[in-house]
């Protein structure tokens, strides 16, 4: 069998959307299922942006499907067009001598612990990369997604790769540097789009060159990623905020069992990791074709991969039941 293909750093989100889509959806699912109670899961796609897009205070349009978990059933597909963000003060930015072409990504989607959904998407221009958060307001009807720039960062390179819900409208946030290596954990305020020190924390220092991707976290409170070396193996990790190292103070890093597909360890990091609101934990990559995403079961103690089913998404999360 062909290894999963390679996670592809390549292409991010955006505006109104009714609180049906995020809040209704999941009743919706369970009277289709006669009665049986149903999870809901939804996926996030990148749109072609215009070729007079603001990158750097506008965010890319997403296409925002919503499924059923059980039989892959697609309950809704809306189009979630260009947003402005509202803290539209500059931020770094340093000419590259060296650019292809301007570009963006979807990095994570998540439903925060209050029910709103929110995106990370990172948009690289001739003058850095500009790092975007959207997020739903409300759940009344007309709810909306409501765009911020996220600022602090001392370069201009720094890119979010991953963000998890905390407390207090905080985010978890794992950056890279143009995408790869070093990585460093950040906090960001959700509310203003700042970046804040994680001092408070103690989060831990990440190695110099390994890539670090997939934030998600369990109903323990337990936090999961995968960590890729030199050789390419992702490997399945954990750390709870309340467990510190004795000598180093700072949040312990657990790493677990490398991911693995019948019976062979990846060659290639995933592209997303999400737990269900039953509590399994599920990953997003390419099929044996390479052509195609899935979703796979995982064993968050082993690292063992089922295959599910083809997905068509980016980024993927679950409802709250």
């Amino acid at each position: 069998m062909a290894p999963l293909k390679r996670r592809e750093f390549g292409q991010l989100a955006a505006a109104s959307l009714t609180s049906t889509i995020l809040a209704d959806l999941s009743s919706k699912a369970i009277a289709q299922n006669s009665g049986r109670s149903q999870e809901v899961l939804y996926g996030v796609n990148l749109l072609q942006a215009s070729v007079a897009q603001n990158r750097e205070d506008q965010t890319p349009p997403v296409e925002l499907n919503v499924a059923e978990l059980a039989t892959g059933t697609v309950l809704s597909k809306t189009n979630l067009p260009a947003q402005s963000v509202d803290n539209r003060s500059p931020v770094q930015k340093k000419s590259r001598a060296f650019f292809v072409s301007e570009s963006d990504r979807i990095t994570k989607a998540i439903v925060q612990g209050d029910g709103t959904f929110a995106i990370s998407t990172v948009s690289s221009t001739r003058n850095g990369y500009f790092n975007h958060l959207l997020v739903s307001v409300g759940r009344a009807n007309n709810s909306q997604f409501r765009a911020k720039k996220v600022r602090g960062f001392e370069k201009s390179d720094r890119t979010i790769e991953s963000v998890l819900s905390l407390a207090n409208d905080r985010l978890l946030c794992l950056v890279g540097t143009e995408g790869t290596p070093p990585f460093s954990f950040a906090i960001l305020d959700a509310r203003t789009g700042q970046i804040l020190s994680g001092d408070a924390l103690a989060l831990p220092t990440l190695p110099l060159n390994h890539r670090f991707a997939n934030l998600c976290q369990d109903a323990k409170g337990n936090i999961f990623a995968t960590e890729t070396g030199p050789e390419g193996i992702p490997i399945l990790i954990s750390m709870n905020l309340q467990e510190r190292a004795i000598v180093t103070g700072q949040v312990k890093i657990n790493r677990l069992n490398p991911l693995n597909f019948e019976g062979r360890a990846l060659v290639n990091d995933v592209k997303d990791l999400a737990f269900s609101s039953s509590g399994q934990l599920y990953a997003l990559a390419t099929d044996n074709s390479g052509r195609n995403n899935a979703l796979f079961a995982v064993d968050a103690n082993t690292g063992r991969m089922g295959l599910l089913r083809n997905f068509a998404a980016e980024k993927f999360a679950f409802s709250l039941q």
